[in-house]
């Protein structure tokens, strides 16, 4: 054996390595090769999220012109209600706008202004974050509020809530103490709001709509409704101020040089007056995705909120809950970095998190599990290839199902609503029979589900695997479906009723009164991601009320994003970006199951679920006529 030569070159120090792990994101961003100006302005555009956000963003932004101007963003403070209340309060703004037509107050989402809008250099961005925990920590020692009385007011300009004097002084304690402390940190100069603090419902609205819209407010709002209070720090483009937003409907590729590409999802920033004056129906605009400036199609667009396009930096709960989801995540969190760890949730791949035993009197548990493997994911369009002229079903593959029960427009309804494959049934089925081990038989007594067909089939076999398929029903609620905004343009799936399922031979609760109804839905199909969440947080916090914790444990099976969407408000925890929620999306598998526990109050953490993860491989289409063709078997 040759013997080995010496070496000349070092040994990477340990002491190298940690500092190499430990690069900030600004230092990450230099170091692939970004210039400094733009790399703090990608960090501060997506709310100092992470490296690969700030990357992609810069990528986007690859022909934006604006890139390497010295234009600061504009920030805001709000204090924003959020769970039930706030989802009455989106119902009002969508009733209001189809009842009534948009009013000023639907530019923005339901809040109550702490301070003026600011500017402040891209390279402070993070440091805000830190100064807005700081003075929350601060103001919370000297007083506190449980939750802040609301009194409605009406006038023919104006229609909205003012805050009792409670409630206003310890926000303004806020607005004040904020203000301080960025002009003394920072060196910009912050306006407080000090005016009575107030939440808009309705303004620069037609006073014939006056007694229609207070009418509204007394039949959609209940000021008693429980509700969170949130800090929550905003930024929007500098440039972006007094424009219009359009969100982008319909594709569009450029036919001429002056024309700017529509990516569906995206939102232009429109002046007025170019609206005003567009003779032909195209308007300049700049794209909020990339930042390009050009003609666009006003047909291809709707108009939207402005604060649509405003980048969240950090949402903490006026009770300082925040400190307390901290810890479950990781204990090793730097206040600094609070932000950062929300709105990310990153968790080490090596982080075993830390649970301790309950100490309330009626622990609970939910288990939430996504469905199985579907049909069209698997095979693609297999409607139009699995049934013949007449209609009647042809079984294709083995994993396509063995039979498929009878529903209106058949079977043209299962091109939106599909079923599972067997692999999904059996997916559903190893999980209930994972439940059964783990001794959840007698546990799990309440059943509620996603009206989709393969969740109802998915809820089914598990209820199968654990041997409760025949004492416990199932209850279908349209408000676990999951999120609208990707059925903007085809519309909701046409599903099985109650009736349908029963004859199919699903144990149904015909009995049950949604939450959340299919009218509802349909008025809400242009839901936001934040939006979903709240949806979502409306639905779990309402089985709460209603199911007893003596009454037994909570099964929700919905699709990959109910995982988070269900989870996520109950750790006190702020609705994910479009982005992120995206990207967390792909990371849930077929049956993916995420388990909560509860000390009988109002503190829910994660627990280790109940069954091992199901992992099975990509099983490749055979055709057997391989055989009978000569394969070169020569060495390539």
């Amino acid at each position: 054996m040759a013997m080995l030569p010496p070496r000349k070159t070092k040994t990477m120090s340990i002491e190298n390595n940690y500092n190499k792990q430990t690069l900030t994101p600004l230092q990450t961003l230099l170091q692939m090769g970004f210039p400094k100006n733009r790399a703090e302005k990608a960090l501060a555009a997506t709310g100092n999220r992470g490296v690969q956000l700030a990357a992609d963003w810069l990528l986007a932004h690859v022909n934006d012109t604006s890139l390497d101007s010295n234009t600061c963003r504009e920030y805001i403070i709000y204090a924003c209600p959020s769970g039930a209340f706030m989802h009455e309060l989106r119902e009002f703004w969508n009733k209001s706008a189809m009842k009534c037509g948009r009013n000023g107050a639907h530019n923005f989402m339901p809040h109550i202004t702490l301070v003026s809008f600011f500017q402040v250099p891209d390279e402070h961005s993070d440091a805000l974050v830190s100064i807005l925990k700081n003075v929350l920590d601060e103001v919370i020692k000297e007083t506190s509020v449980s939750g802040f009385s609301l009194e409605t007011y009406t006038s023919s300009n104006f229609m909205g809530f003012f805050l009792s004097n409670q409630g206003s002084d310890f926000l303004k304690k806020i607005a004040v103490l904020c203000a301080e402390k960025i002009t003394e940190l920072i060196g910009v100069q912050v306006d407080p709001h000090l005016k009575s603090l107030h939440l808009t419902l309705a303004y620069q609205f037609d006073v014939s709509q006056k007694e229609t819209l207070k009418s509204l407010i007394k039949s959609t709002i209940n000021t008693s409704t429980p509700c969170l209070w949130e800090l929550k720090l905003y930024s929007r483009e500098a440039t972006a101020t007094y424009k219009q937003v359009y969100k982008v409907v319909y594709a569009h590729v450029p036919q001429a040089t002056d024309e700017l590409e529509l990516r569906i999802g995206d939102f232009i920033y429109v002046s007025k007056d170019c609206i005003d004056n567009s003779i032909d129906g195209w308007a300049e605009g700049t794209s909020w995705l990339t930042g390009c400036y050009g003609y666009f199609p006003l047909c291809y667009t709707e108009r939207t909120s402005e604060s649509d396009t405003w980048t969240l930096h950090c949402s903490l709960p006026l009770d300082g809950s925040y400190h307390e989801s901290i810890d479950v995540i990781d204990s090793s969190i730097t206040e600094e970095k609070v932000v950062e760890k929300y709105e990310t949730s990153f968790i080490p791949a090596d982080y075993t998190p830390h649970i301790e035993t309950p100490k309330g009197p009626k622990p609970r548990k939910i288990y939430i599990c996504r469905h199985g493997e579907r049909v069209d994911f698997t095979f693609g369009t297999w409607v139009p290839y699995s049934f013949d002229s007449d209609g009647k079903y042809i079984r294709k593959d083995l994993n396509m199902p063995s039979n498929i029960p009878q529903r209106r427009d058949f079977p043209n309804s299962y091109q939106t609503d599909t079923p599972l494959t067997c692999v999904g049934e059996h997916q559903a089925k190893l999980t209930g029979w994972g439940m059964k081990a783990a001794h959840l038989t007698k546990s799990i007594k309440h059943v509620y589900c996603s009206p989709s067909l393969r969740c109802v089939q998915t809820c089914h076999n598990i209820l199968a695997g654990l041997d409760i398929d025949k004492q416990v029903s199932i209850c279908v609620e349209p408000g676990i479906f999951e999120w609208l905004g990707w059925y903007n343009q085809s519309g909701l799936p046409d599903w099985m009723s109650n009736g349908e399922l029963i004859a199919a031979g699903f144990n149904i609760n015909s009995k049950y009164e949604a939450l959340i109804t299919l009218p509802l839905l349909l008025e809400n199909i242009t839901e936001t991601v934040e939006q979903y969440y709240v949806r979502c947080d409306e639905v779990v916090q309402n089985l709460i009320k209603i199911i007893e914790p003596s009454d037994g444990d909570i099964l929700l099976v919905g699709h990959a994003c109910s995982l988070d969407s269900l989870s996520r408000p109950l750790l006190h925890k702020p609705p994910r970006s479009k982005q992120n929620f995206v990207k967390m999306v792909k990371e849930i598998p077929y049956c993916g199951l995420v388990s909560l526990m509860t000390d009988g109050i109002n503190d829910w953490t994660y627990i280790d679920p109940p069954v091992p993860p199901l992992t099975n491989s990509i099983n490749k289409r055979f055709n057997w006529k391989v055989l009978t063709t000569d394969i070169d078997d020569s060495p390539n």
